[in-house]
């Protein structure tokens, strides 16, 4: 429960402690007091967006403070973000710069305003006119009702949330893989013709450098048999016979190669040049022969080195580059083969995931329809006691064929508040009041199972009187028994219902409006209460009224 709150710099409140005990606890006061401003206060410590121009005149940031006691479930969610909590008690501040920058600190631990969200979730409902709205906002009614069935629900829910995204991401898998497919498809027959014209061309690594030094040999084989035949006969001609000449000096140098180291050394040298000579005569004859003007082969050579040219042209630098670049085309058109069967594989765990999950929705459809029947009887009975004594009410559940996150069904509360009226949505039939009771019983109903210990009332009052307000204090009043509940109100009844009261009153200090919230003790209850019946004019038998209402 919400045990201190403080306020200071927010709109006319300068600063606002107040100690609240439990039960029902009602905020009272004339029209305009401020007691919405509270109800800010409060919703900053919810984790509510505002803006800085609630900000109060002060040169100084605002200031929200709550002490809360909090449960075992909401302790565990804070040791979770690193916050430790001793003796069950959390102390939420929160300060807003005029610049717009917050901070939010948890027993003094800085934290986000989403965590404060989530650890807000579960401990303080208000309701109000957002939430009135909310309820005649039929996509809501499914939220109603599984809240009803939330600790009963977890495990189905896990299981339907797990197969609908695993269904989901398969078939994000299988768009992915049947684009691609398309876009391969779309240019198979291109990749055919590369590869079929790389193929056809039986290239093999290195071939261009060959066919280049055969290239040459072949273009220059006129001057090469020219120049080897001009040799040939140089070293054969007859008058100056170059082997004849250096054959003689070896006889010479052999003759007197005995007679000393230098004349054998020398003789050893002409030697080696006469037979190396012999050597290339015989390799130029050779090479001679060898050599043929074939202008039938230079024509291949140049047509593939042509060839090889335009392949390296279109599809890489080298040879190299082309066979890798046809090793990419045959790996792209296998995979529209592999794909084929990537997708069949999937499309069977996308009917698996599928099935399971209509398995899991079924299961939540069925809980849903076992709780609406009993939700539709306590809020009968519940709106029967708030003095709406012929309602009907029906909670219609459609399944929807598209699969969600939150199952396939759709809720609405259909309600007709006259004997022979037909059913209609809520949002077409309910008054002011009605809503107002209709929220209430909801509430009611949903404080046995949601554990939520703080429930704000802002005017649940509004639009009713007579002895349906009376039905509405009886009801909160019961529904403080097991909750902490404050009710911002204009009803005497209602805050004569209350365990405790608060008056919220303006006043000027220094040419200034400030709001001021001040614990009623008993006299002044009487006295508020009287003030509440009868505006300024509180006869003797106004203030014997009030004490009826307080001790009855």
């Amino acid at each position: 429960m919400l045990k201190e709150l403080l306020i200071e710099n927010l709109a006319i409140i300068e600063k606002l402690d107040i100690e609240i005990g439990g039960g029902l606890v009602a905020l009272t006061g004339e029209t305009g007091a401020g007691k919405s401003i509270i109800l800010s206060g409060v919703n900053l410590l919810l984790g509510e967006k505002t803006k800085v121009d609630i900000l109060g005149t002060e040169d100084k940031p605002l200031v929200a403070q709550g002490i809360f006691s909090i449960n075992e479930n909401q302790k565990k969610e804070l040791l979770d973000l690193g916050i430790e909590v001793e003796d069950q008690e959390i102390i939420i501040r929160r300060i807003i710069e005029r610049t717009g920058r917050t901070k939010v600190f948890v027993n003094g631990v800085r934290i986000s305003l989403g965590s404060l969200k989530e650890i807000m979730r579960t401990l303080v409902d208000i309701v109000g006119q957002h939430s009135h709205q909310m309820l005649l906002n039929k996509e809501n009614h499914i939220k109603l009702i599984d809240k009803f069935s939330e600790e009963e629900a977890i495990e189905i829910r896990e299981e339907l949330e797990n197969n609908f995204n695993l269904y989901n991401e398969v078939n994000k898998k299988i768009k992915y893989i049947e684009d691609s497919k398309k876009d391969l498809a779309e240019r198979k027959e291109f990749y055919e013709f590369q590869l079929q014209e790389i193929n056809n061309a039986q290239l093999t690594l290195g071939e261009d450098e060959e066919l280049q030094v055969e290239y040459k040999r072949l273009f220059n084989a006129g001057k090469i048999k020219e120049k080897l035949m001009s040799s040939e006969l140089g070293l054969k001609n007859e008058e100056i016979n170059a082997l004849s000449i250096i054959h003689t000096c070896k006889k010479n140098l052999e003759t007197i190669s005995s007679y000393g180291k230098e004349f054998e050394d020398i003789y050893e040298q002409i030697e080696r040049i006469y037979y190396e000579l012999d050597d290339c005569v015989s390799s130029i004859e050779n090479l001679n022969s060898e050599i043929d003007i074939d202008e039938a082969r230079l024509s291949e050579v140049i047509e593939r080195l042509d060839l090889l040219k335009r392949l390296k042209d279109k599809y890489g630098k080298t040879i190299e580059d082309v066979l890798n670049f046809k090793n990419d085309i045959e790996k792209k058109l296998n995979k529209l083969d592999e794909n084929e069967f990537k997708v069949s594989n999937l499309i069977k765990k996308r009917c698996e995931y599928k099935e399971k999950y209509w398995i899991y929705a079924k299961k939540l459809r069925e809980l849903r329809e076992k709780h609406i029947k009993i939700i539709e009887k306590e809020l009968i009975k519940e709106l029967e006691f708030l003095n709406m004594k012929n309602v009907n009410v029906k909670i219609k559940l459609e399944p929807k064929e598209v699969m969600s996150r939150n199952g396939s069904d759709s809720v609405e509360i259909f309600i007709s508040t006259n004997i022979g009226q037909e059913l209609k949505p809520l949002q077409k039939i309910a008054s002011g009041g009605e809503v107002s009771r209709i929220m209430l019983a909801l509430k009611v109903i949903f404080s046995r199972v949601d554990n939520i210990p703080i429930l704000i009332f802002d005017e649940i009052d509004t639009g009713v009187g007579g002895e349906t307000v009376r039905k509405i204090a009886e009801k909160l009043e019961q529904i403080g028994e097991n909750v902490q509940v404050l009710c911002i109100t204009h009803s005497p009844v209602i805050a004569s219902k209350a365990s405790e009261q608060f008056y919220i009153e303006k006043k000027i200090y220094n040419e200034k409006t400030v709001a001021v919230v001040r614990k009623l003790a008993e006299e002044e209850r009487i006295l508020e209460i009287s003030r509440m019946l009868a505006g300024e004019n509180i006869t003797e038998a106004v203030s014997e009224h009030a004490k009826e209402l307080l001790y009855k």
